[in-house]
């Protein structure tokens, strides 16, 4: 029952991420659905006691966790783990970072794209 339950509720997250597609057409996918693979992920660094700015697919997204991450042995190695493989904007739930010595896990709470840096101007 409780396997059904956990297969159930990782269809219906990886169904909130999945683009769709209309009149042939394809369309992104709203901002709410911003979603990334785990495998996605490149860089990470702290911006500041409960947030942490990580890149994928070319964006940056803001982590935000509710324990000091910088407690976090940044110069071991970081993992970023979700239930279901894909981490979407919003309600951070199901993702969490672990890392460090000994090994910590912190929850994450929230998720969103940081904005979007302006191109650089000039000759």
């Amino acid at each position: 029952m409780l396997r059904n339950t956990l297969l159930a509720a990782a269809l219906i997250a990886l169904s909130a991420c999945a683009s769709t597609e209309t009149s042939g057409a394809s369309q992104a996918a709203p901002a709410d659905r911003d979603c990334f693979r785990n495998a996605d992920i490149f860089s990470y660094g702290v911006i500041d006691n409960y947030n942490v700015r990580v890149r994928a697919r070319g964006h940056d997204y803001i982590f935000t966790t509710n324990w000091n991450a910088r407690d976090l042995d940044w110069t071991q190695a970081i993992a970023v783990r979700s239930v279901t493989g894909w981490i979407c904007t919003g309600n951070g739930l199901g993702v969490e970072i672990i890392g460090g010595e000994p090994r910590r896990t912190y929850p994450i709470v929230s998720i969103a794209r940081a904005p979007e840096e302006p191109a650089p101007t000039g000759s």
